[in-house]
């Protein structure tokens, strides 16, 4: 598959990010501790995007995490040289959606990633 978008810097699965410096007291977590975020990459569903079609694919974060960026593959071989293309990537709270238009002659697979993280 190819990608459309990487629309994440956070995009490494199983990453943890430390928390902020407490302003008051200069510790990470202002308790002494440091708190760790869980990040990952989530994969929606496939969609099948008919030859001259626009589509919208969407994938989601488990419950509890939030969206931080997100894209989208496509798959398939071109027959005429035509691919989806992007003409939309966007997030909710927890969730990414990619919006394609297939310009190929054949239907073409896609799907959509999300970047999540604990809050």
């Amino acid at each position: 598959m190819t990608v459309l978008v990487a629309a994440a810097v956070l995009a490494v699965s199983g990453a943890t990010i430390a928390a902020a410096q407490d302003s008051d007291t200069g510790r990470p977590g202002g308790q002494g501790r440091t708190t760790r975020a869980t990040v990952g990459k989530y994969w929606g569903e496939d969609i099948k995007v008919g030859a001259g079609q626009y589509g919208l694919a969407r994938a989601d974060c488990p419950a509890g995490m939030v969206s931080t960026g997100g894209g989208g593959a496509e798959g398939g071989a071109s027959q005429n040289g035509g691919d989806p293309f992007v003409i939309a990537s966007y997030g909710g709270p927890s969730n990414w959606f990619v919006g394609v238009k297939n310009t190929d002659s054949v239907a073409r697979d896609v799907n959509a990633f999300v970047v999540c993280m604990t809050p």
